[in-house]
């Protein structure tokens, strides 16, 4: 089925307007639709995807979204040519595509808002695969976000279905897990293995590479032995003979000097705990795709520490001091100027380095929560002495403060408390924190 601007059509007693095309892709097209007194967006198939197809969408549609961050197949529609259809939210404006911040038109506000882009997207393939799904068609296309804020939407919902479970969609080149691109066997079926929660781990590890890294992991100096890459050597790269840009046992592939720039640039900022995670799952997880890729709740968690331990320069930017490095960035990586002194509050693991705008989120406080995007206080300035910071809190309990000399004081839950180094913070009876006061320039 194909719609023109002004055309029109009944669906559930209403009549919708076709307003505008906003896309095009291999299996149908995009449309911006009015029912006269809201809009939305409606993907129309080319041809006839076929009764399984179908069964999925409806089930998927029945089912409800599992995350917010989803753009989720809202209602069915089926045309009298036999093809079908969808309704689902608009994108706001405000949301960049994944691709336009690859290719540097759009630019995040801070690496901060790129890594809660990040948790949030991990978190929301963690529910996907607790719903007992698999998206199996990652790639660059399929996500937005919100270059302010690190707020997510992700799109092409459609080709979701129960893992183990495929509807003829195997996934992008340059994405694919690699044994998908080859397609193995399955050890239990004994059929060509498809895309499962497995396969979109290494899929997940690859964008997050991508958003961190701005490259491919798998595109170095095996991109030279060829004139042109076609279907045959994109079959070699990423399916028969994939080899991680920093393989520690392979160094063949290496990013190239003058051409994977933002690679060689942003790599080495990493912390190590980073770096080992996109080595176990692009290096392990190639013939271990059960046990050697990571899963979303080990990378939601190496990311929070990545985000925690953020710290501002006076330049503006953003690098991380390196508590379990075995060299601390005493300067600045980008200015080189003698890292400021800063406060770090310690809450069991957790080191949150306390600087304007920092939070502390409702996950710090309980180890079991899943709540990694919930803030429960934020370091603030005072209005009059700017130097002068504290952590405004957001709780439903008071919480009891002690100082070095061992002087209690209870805080309002919406109170305010002082950045002092040694200070004990009492948030519940069994969390713990305490705040410590690094001056760098006198320590080394």
């Amino acid at each position: 089925m194909k719609f023109y601007k002004d055309d029109s059509f009944e669906f559930d007693n209403q009549t919708i307007t076709i307003e505008d095309k906003l896309g095009e892709g291999g299996q149908g097209s995009v449309y911006l639709i009015s029912d006269g007194t809201s809009k939305y967006a409606l993907k129309v198939y080319k041809e006839n995807p076929g009764d399984d197809f179908k069964y999925n969408l409806k089930n998927n549609i029945a089912k409800g979204s599992p995350s917010k961050s989803f753009l989720w197949p809202q209602k069915y529609i089926e045309f009298e040519d036999g093809t079908c259809g969808y309704l689902m939210a608009l994108r706001p404006s405000n949301y960049s595509s994944f691709i336009s911040y690859l290719t540097g038109k759009t630019v995040v506000k801070s690496q901060r808002v790129l890594i809660n882009w990040c948790i949030r997207l991990v978190n929301s393939f963690k529910q996907l695969h607790e719903r007992g799904f698999s998206y199996q068609d990652l790639n660059d296309g399929s996500f937005f976000l919100d270059p302010e804020t690190g707020d997510l939407l992700i799109c092409d919902n459609d080709n979701i279905s129960a893992d183990k479970t495929n509807l003829g969609i195997l996934g992008k080149m340059r994405y694919m897990a690699p044994e998908i691109v080859r397609g193995d066997e399955d050890s239990i079926t004994k059929s060509r293995q498809l895309p499962d929660v497995h396969s979109d781990r290494f899929s997940l590890a690859v964008i997050l590479f991508l958003a961190l890294c701005m490259g491919n992991p798998f595109e170095g100096e095996c991109l030279k032995k060829y004139t042109i890459i076609d279907e045959k050597v994109e079959y070699e790269m990423f399916g028969s003979n994939p080899v991680y840009i920093y393989n520690q046992f392979n160094a063949s592939n290496r990013p190239i000097r003058g051409y994977h720039s933002a690679v060689l640039n942003r790599y080495p900022q990493l912390p190590t705990y980073i770096k080992e995670a996109f080595h176990k799952t692009f290096v392990d997880g190639l013939s271990d795709r059960e046990n050697g890729r990571v899963t979303e709740i080990e990378w939601i968690k190496l990311l929070c520490k990545y985000r925690d331990e953020l710290m501002t320069c006076d330049c503006g930017h953003e690098y991380i001091f390196g508590f379990g490095e075995k060299k601390q960035n005493t300067k600045c990586p980008y200015c080189k100027k003698i890292t400021r002194r800063f406060s770090y509050l310690q809450i069991g693991r957790n080191r949150i380095i306390l600087e304007p705008n920092k939070y502390i989120y409702k996950s710090h406080l309980d180890k079991y929560s899943g709540e990694y995007m919930v803030p429960v206080a934020k370091v603030i300035q005072n209005k009059n002495k700017p130097n002068i910071w504290g952590i405004q809190l957001k709780l439903d309990n008071d919480v009891l403060i002690k100082d070095s000399l061992n002087n209690e004081k209870s805080i309002d839950k919406d109170g305010v408390i002082p950045i002092v180094n040694n200070l004990k913070i009492k948030f519940k009876e069994d969390t713990l924190g305490q705040i410590f006061v690094i001056d760098v320039d006198n320590s080394i």
